[in-house]
């Protein structure tokens, strides 16, 4: 992911739909390919690379396109003060990380006070674009519950996934799992065009999601 100045909300929109695009188009191929069975692969083959492409550009959007929103934040030099209790949790985290093993009281009470100290502060958080250093990480197997969890992290609306829930945990993670380890396939009746339909859509939405969010300055208290 490349870190580009992201104070604009265009530059916003415009990071998260190039990185949902050339995932589309990738995606997009392979699905054509295996709709047309042209190649000398065969189909099964193909739906199985399919689904682990699937699975890839999945994590690797959510994750992306969750960064780009907070590096957002970031570039706007908002007040600790200024931004929603999700935001701020990022801000302390890693110093309520520091209190984890403790029962002191002394400890609490400077975790607290920095707290007070940094609410007139600029919201800034360190961002390394390397597996699992980014402040937000999808963990290399982003399962519903993960992604509920990035989603509240963000502010951004769960709901809405519910019914999806299957999809993620069952057709996709558990096929992912099943292919990467290489189990006997020929029995299996991979579903791949709703499980591409599935994916596509929920990666859509969650793009919608964020540039709404942005757009409405729902990070602001």
């Amino acid at each position: 992911m490349r870190r580009n100045n992201l104070k604009e909300l265009e530059s916003l929109e415009d990071a998260i739909e190039k990185d949902l695009s050339w995932r589309k188009r990738e995606l997009l191929q392979l699905r054509m390919a295996i709709k047309k069975n042209n190649t000398s692969l065969g189909k099964s083959t193909l739906i199985r690379s399919g689904i682990s492409l699937l699975c890839a550009h999945w994590e690797g959007f959510v994750r992306s396109a969750a960064n780009y929103y907070v590096l957002y934040i970031i570039d706007n030099k908002f007040k600790v003060n200024e931004l929603t209790n999700n935001f701020v949790a990022f801000f302390v985290r890693e110093t309520f990380s520091k209190i984890e093993d403790t029962k002191k009281i002394s400890v609490y009470t400077s975790v607290l006070d920095y707290i007070d100290r940094s609410s007139t502060r600029k919201f800034t958080l360190e961002y390394t674009d390397e597996p699992f250093n980014r402040i937000i990480n999808t963990e290399s197997n982003l399962s519903f519950k993960l992604f509920k969890e990035i989603l509240i992290s963000l502010n951004l609306d769960y709901s809405r996934y519910k019914l999806r829930d299957k999809y993620i945990d069952y057709e996709m993670l558990k096929q992912r799992h099943e292919i990467v380890h290489g189990e006997d396939y020929r029995r299996k009746d991979y579903n791949y065009e709703e499980l591409y339909n599935q994916v596509i859509w929920i990666m859509e939405d969650f793009k919608n999601q964020i540039v709404d969010a942005a757009e409405e300055k729902r990070h602001i208290k």
